[in-house]
């Protein structure tokens, strides 16, 4: 049996194997935008080297965030109750940008004429105002079957607490073939616009999603007989083909999500019980605060649309080693949000880009090795970096390697915000947290974002530059269920009448996957917020709930007002599956790395070709120690230590990079 984790990004295909005798391995190709199954099954082919009887593939995709960023997605018919036709177009009314002189309001995509209302509602407390009538479905169906729909999304007032009439509509509507989306079904929660445009995405992504992942399980099993394929979803458990596909918004963040549920698993191991990520990609950096104890999972947000799906903490800034830089209308150096991609990529990767991206950069700066690149097999070229920093610098009058050093700058400078924006900006201090950098260019800039936050130091994990791929082989069978409640706090028993119907849902939902029954773990959650209070609060539900919530209050918000009721906002169940963990302790000695070679490398004005020793980290024992400055390169990820920070490869095969004394 050999296991495989495939992450598929916006510019590369990162591949983890795992044979049985523990032995890693590592693929990393071109992304292969139009068809992603073409790198996704090259990666496998080329870690199964030898015949074998079951491969267990788990994957991890940005098909479903690139569609709903791009809008290439379904052709959907939204319904939803008479009155409410601009429901979507009309939202909450925000103004993102507060200061845009034509501001430009995020909405779906979705044309008005496709949008069908139907004569029914119920009111806030379940009652019924109109009766949804048989001559009224005949004529709804009726008019959905004429616009030819590829999916359906029903999305009826207060039809979270009152279904009956989504469920008459469903029944006669998936006649019609194709996919049908039930809000009450997909989001059965409060907020109308965002149950809706979740139910729209569930919908808009179906005819994609499906046709993607369906392409990817047909070539897998022709190929690998007797095999498994999983799905990794947002909340960073995985989910069979079948089920991922019946409701593909759970994909939106499945991709980042790998990284972050090792992240986690590893901080377990590890003591650290707070920790921040870094996920540094080619387009993007993903970062995210963790409690290794409790994970919460929240709505969450895909180029700004409001989903109800519910997923890890994770806020993305368009910076990733592709990021291109240019020159913005007011005549400054701006780096991103538009990458290079895979296709053509850096200039440095010699496919034909022109224009200077981070990558760049940083081979300008002396921090990239050109011939260790990827173990050498893929040689960077250092004259079309150069080329490319030569025609941006000469715009701002500058010499090449000090505009290399201001993109470096403005690069770690918008990271540092997203960092901030996931810890200080929630009443959390960073200073208690340790950073899990990882991506194929996080360690290039982790030791400096540490610094900046004041951080206790780095852990660079295990294959850092395809850790998201790694953490997908640890990642459980999961299924999570979110209702909203909407009750003053009930007692610890009427709250474990709550939970049991929905616990006992999931547990076969699983068991029908094949998950065994006496392997699977209950969570049982609460969303709890002060009366009057619009913001939640998410805790685990158990003893002495009422003075945990009370000093979460405090610890977010600054204040608590232990006098005002607590409501019961909504409850979250969430069951796994039987998983191992990919980790393995090794017995260390002290003592110091010898190099394998050394150049000079820039880390500031004033330190312009220091001398850096270069080692290589997959010849480094545990107990191992590196002084800056000095760059360590592994297959799929490089990490800079710089001057006064030390190294050391730990009893987990963690780098963990610390200032000196």
């Amino acid at each position: 049996m050999v296991k495989i984790g495939v992450d598929t990004g916006g510019t590369f295909t990162d591949a983890v194997g795992r044979s049985e005798s523990g032995a890693w391995q590592v693929v990393k190709l071109p992304t292969t935008s139009e068809r992603p199954s073409a790198a996704i099954l090259q990666a496998v082919e080329e870690l199964v080297t030898a015949p074998t009887s079951r491969v267990d593939l788990v994957h991890g995709t940005t098909h479903a965030t690139n569609a709903l960023l791009t809008g290439k997605l379904g052709k959907v018919v939204f319904v939803t109750t008479q009155g409410f036709r601009d429901l979507l177009a009309i939202g909450r009314q925000d103004r993102d940008e507060v200061y845009a002189l034509e501001p430009s309001a995020t909405r779906p995509v979705q044309p008005t004429k496709r949008i069908v209302e139907v004569a029914q509602r119920h009111d806030a407390y379940g009652g019924v105002v109109k009766v949804l009538s048989a001559a009224e479905i005949h004529r709804v169906v009726a008019r959905v079957k004429a616009m030819k729909p590829e999916a359906i999304a029903v999305a009826l007032l207060h039809a979270f607490s009152s279904p009956a009439h989504e469920q008459k509509l469903g029944r006669a509507l998936r006649k019609l073939g194709v996919p049908v989306m039930l809000s009450h079904e997909v989001a059965p929660e409060i907020r109308e616009y965002e149950r809706a445009t979740t139910t729209w995405a569930d919908a808009s992504l179906a005819p994609v999603v499906r046709k993607a992942l369906l392409d990817l399980h047909d070539g897998f099993s022709k190929r690998y007989k007797a095999s498994s394929l999983r799905i990794m979803r947002s909340d960073g458990g995985t989910a069979s083909v079948n089920a991922a596909v019946e409701h593909p918004v759970a994909l939106a963040l499945s991709g980042p999500a790998g990284g972050l549920s090792a992240a986690i698993s590893l901080a377990q191991c590890r003591g650290d019980a707070q920790l921040m990520t870094l996920d540094m990609g080619g387009t993007s950096t993903d970062v995210a605060w963790l409690d290794s104890a409790l994970t919460e999972n929240r709505p969450i947000s895909v180029g700004r649309l409001p989903l109800l799906a519910r997923g890890l903490p994770i806020h993305s800034v368009g910076t990733g080693g592709g990021s291109l830089a240019s020159i913005d209308p007011g005549g400054q150096l701006q780096v991103g949000p538009k990458s290079a991609g895979a296709v053509p990529g850096p200039a440095c990767y010699g496919r034909g880009g022109q224009e200077a991206t981070v990558t760049d950069a940083h081979l300008q700066c002396g921090r990239l090795l050109p011939q260790a690149f990827l173990g050498g097999t893929f040689a960077l070229q250092t004259q079309a970096a150069e080329s490319a920093m030569q025609k941006l610098s000469s715009k701002l009058g500058q010499t090449p390697a000090i505009c290399a050093q201001q993109i470096l700058q403005i690069a770690t400078a918008d990271m540092e915000r997203a960092l901030r924006r996931v810890s200080l900006a929630e009443g959390r201090d960073p200073r208690a947290a340790m950073l899990y950098s990882f991506g194929g260019a996080g360690g290039l800039h982790a030791a400096w974002l540490a610094e900046r936050l004041g951080m206790r130091g780095v852990v660079v994990p295990p294959l850092a530059g395809a850790y998201s791929a790694l953490g997908l082989l640890g990642a459980p069978p999961r299924r999570r269920l979110t209702q909203s409640v909407l009750q003053p706090l009930p007692a610890a028993s009427a709250r474990k009448q709550l939970f049991a119907p929905r616990v006992k849902q999931l547990k076969k939902e699983l068991q029908d996957e094949g998950c065994a029954p006496r392997k699977l773990i209950a969570r049982c959650m609460v969303e709890l917020r002060g009366e009057g209070q619009a913001g939640v609060l998410t805790l685990e539900d158990g003893p002495k709930l009422r003075e945990r919530f009370h000093a979460l209050h405090l610890q977010r918000f600054g204040f608590a007002r232990t006098d005002r009721p607590i409501e019961l906002h909504a409850i979250s169940v969430q069951v796994d599956g039987e998983t191992s963990v990919p980790w393995n302790k090794q017995k260390t000695r002290k003592h110091e790395a010898k190099p394998w070679g050394s150049g000079a490398c820039w880390f500031g004005t004033r330190n312009r070709n220091m001398k850096t020793y270069y080692f290589a980290r997959e010849d480094l024992q545990a107990g191992a120690i590196v002084h800056g400055p000095a760059i360590l390169t592994e297959y799929s990820a490089t990490t800079v230590v710089p001057p006064k920070w030390s190294a050391r490869l730990d009893a987990w095969n963690c780098l963990t990079l610390e200032p000196q004394a």
